[in-house]
């Protein structure tokens, strides 16, 4: 008989760490389902599991929905191609806030991570609770934001790495070119709590739709201001085997770059929300410069 998930909450807002998980087989049904509880609850959860094995790994994934098959990044290979493995010694990064994929039209709504290889010291990751920054809003800030749309770009951080000199000017053309870009709702309602929380990233989005430049401009400084407060954040120091699974529909996450020369690799899994079987297959793939942790 297995025993019952306890749930040890980090932050006052947002993250939790899951103890007593039992990786001696396949994980049950009733452990997944107690995961996905204590995920949709507290938005960032950490598994303390060394000995996780990719089988497991996936298993979690394809509970909450289609595991992504990355179309850029390398994987584990045949049978585990849906986990994808970001190495800082491949050039890797994501220290910038952002959703996961937000440019897509239907970006994955849970990312989980495997810490693989580590720094000595920093390389830790932070989230941010959009719920919580959205429930601080003033009543005012709330009805204003109502109906309003923001336009979601890869394009945009892909031209900083260029200014940066973190990609190459080819590499830069073959990924504008693709256009990925796509209108969101500024609030999004999360399809399971009814919560609302705020969808925006300084990183992804470039402007309001239907906004003067100027008024855009200033409403996306102040919200991302706004989120920046420390009451709405997670951070976490990592310790080899460690996973974290966090909401991306309605959580922020950055991935701080403070440990060069040294290597950080984690193994990742992105989902995909269930869609009927005639979705166009293509739609399922990940954008070829996807951010992660």
């Amino acid at each position: 008989m297995s025993i019952p998930l306890t749930v040890k909450p980090l932050g006052p807002r947002i993250g939790a760490e899951a103890l007593q998980l039992d990786l001696a087989g396949a994980l049950s049904a009733k452990t997944l389902t107690e995961l996905e509880t204590a995920l949709i609850k507290h938005e960032a959860l950490v598994l303390h599991v060394p000995d996780m094995t990719p089988e497991q790994h996936l298993a979690i994934a394809r509970h909450f929905g289609q595991a992504e098959v990355h179309t850029f990044y390398p994987n584990l290979g045949a049978r585990y191609e849906q986990i994808t493995v970001i190495d800082s010694k491949l050039g890797d990064r994501a220290d910038m806030w952002h959703h996961d994929e937000s440019f897509l039209p239907s970006p994955p709504i849970v990312t989980m991570t495997h810490a693989q290889i580590l720094p000595p010291t920093g390389g830790d990751t932070c989230w941010i609770s959009m719920t919580s920054a959205y429930d601080a809003l003033s009543p005012r800030m709330k009805q204003y934001l109502e109906g309003l749309q923001a336009w979601h770009d890869m394009n945009a951080p892909m031209t900083a790495a260029l200014q940066h000199g973190v990609v190459t000017h080819e590499r830069y053309v073959e990924v504008v070119s693709q256009n990925r870009r796509h209108l969101h709702p500024m609030v999004r309602v999360h399809p399971l709590t009814g919560r609302k929380a705020l969808y925006i990233s300084p990183t992804y989005v470039t402007h309001i739709e239907g906004l003067s430049q100027a008024e855009s401009r200033a409403i996306l400084a102040y919200l991302h201001g706004h989120c920046m407060q420390v009451e709405f954040l997670f951070k976490h120091r990592w310790s080899v085997g460690d996973m974290v699974i966090w909401d991306n529909r309605s959580v922020v996450h950055n991935a701080i770059l403070d440990y060069a020369p040294h290597q950080r690799r984690m193994h990742r899994a992105s989902v995909f929300a269930h869609q009927p079987a005639t979705t166009n297959k293509q739609e399922k793939k990940g954008a070829a410069c996807a951010t992660t942790v």
